[in-house]
């Protein structure tokens, strides 16, 4: 009967221990998988036409720098921003947040052709246009004109428009109506 019992005791613990064995043995920690762009032998290879075109951005940004620069130098002062504005000044009643006013707008290239005229109604303090124009019309007041010279990344960007080019640097006349 000592013999039986010892036997059945070990049965007992091999079918309770083999399982715990097994869950143990699995629970290794995973390798990490190897990327799946990279296959074995495999090399990268560089799109050198977006190499070339992210080539050309950048020389197209560092000219449309240097003109803004040279152009901003007449009688402009830089804003917090980085725009560049001529008679934009303290005024004793600067239009409120949120208040609509009539905007007049023209928009020229640097070398001087007018690229856009547009009237519209906008809110102060929103961009719903150029990120310079609404941050101008925040420090103006009713009947100012003020004539700005807008960097591209604060124009129409990398894309332009059907009008501007990509990197143009513009100047905006803008003028709010009484």
């Amino acid at each position: 009967m000592d013999v039986t019992w010892n036997i059945w005791q070990a049965v007992k613990r091999l079918c309770v221990g083999l399982p715990l064995l097994a869950i143990l043995a699995s629970c290794t920690p995973q390798q990490p998988q190897r990327p799946t762009f990279h296959g074995r032998g495999q090399e990268v290879k560089t799109d050198s036409a977006l190499l070339q075109a992210m080539v050309l951005n950048q020389h197209l940004a560092e000219q449309a720098d240097r003109d803004l620069t040279r152009f901003a130098a007449e009688g402009y002062a830089q804003t917090e921003l980085g725009y560049w504005a001529k008679t934009l000044r303290v005024v004793d009643h600067p239009l409120q947040t949120d208040q609509r006013v009539l905007v007049h707008m023209q928009v020229f290239v640097l070398t001087g052709q007018q690229v856009e005229q547009v009237s519209e109604w906008m809110t102060v303090g929103q961009t719903e246009c150029m990120q310079a124009v609404g941050d101008a019309l925040t420090q103006m007041e009713r009947g100012e004109q003020v004539s700005l010279i807008v960097p591209w990344y604060l124009a129409y960007g990398a894309t332009g428009n059907e009008h501007v080019p990509p990197y143009t640097n513009v100047r905006v006349e803008l003028t709010v109506e009484q």
